[in-house]
């Protein structure tokens, strides 16, 4: 296999270079080693070669979504990789204050009552929440400013969770935002 292969020129590289003073013979023989290596290396490794091409790697679907966080806060681009698969990704808002019915379940945050716009079961995988950042005032003094953000909550402490909820009240804003994951199952 190319896995033996990719040892043995491993083994062969360092024996030849050690018992070989630069002859003619020896630099042949380093080199078609070399050479060996570098074609098992370029098959089994994280590089390709001409010969050996990397083999293509299973890579997760991302979902891509341009989310407007309104109010002057204006679009970001972000990626979400689903957690069921075939699932569907939307945005949602909600007048501040809003009432959502919500659990920690399997590390997700997951809807446990439908309304309007969302169903139970769908997953709810960030929030527009408010977050200090450094400016400068007028130009030369440092200060810190509320920010809206979005905050992805996959994974997250329920404790964080809940904060960045609170985040959005009337005082800051006028709704949230939500991205939700819809599985098919609630679909």
């Amino acid at each position: 296999s190319w896995s033996a292969i990719r040892i043995f020129c491993s083994i062969a590289r360092i024996f030849i270079v050690m018992t070989t003073a630069c002859s003619r013979r020896g630099l042949l023989a380093c080199g078609v080693v070399l050479l060996l290596g570098t074609l098992a290396e370029g098959y089994c490794g994280a590089r390709g070669s001409a010969l050996f091409p990397r083999q293509p790697r299973c890579v997760a679907r991302m979902e891509e979504l341009a989310v407007d966080l309104g109010e002057g806060a204006g679009a970001i681009a972000v990626n979400f990789q689903p957690i069921v698969d075939d699932s569907e990704f939307f945005v949602a808002r909600f007048p501040v204050p809003f009432d959502l019915n919500v659990e920690p379940r399997d590390g997700q945050v997951v809807v446990t009552k439908s309304d309007d716009q969302l169903r139970e079961g769908d997953i709810v995988r960030a929030t527009s929440t408010f977050s200090m950042r450094m400016d400068t005032s007028f130009g030369l003094l440092p200060a810190a400013k509320k920010v809206k953000a979005l905050f992805d909550l996959t994974g997250k402490e329920w404790e964080d969770v809940v904060k960045a909820f609170q985040e959005n009240r009337k005082s800051v804003t006028n709704e949230v935002v939500l991205v939700i994951e819809r599985p098919p199952s609630v679909a």
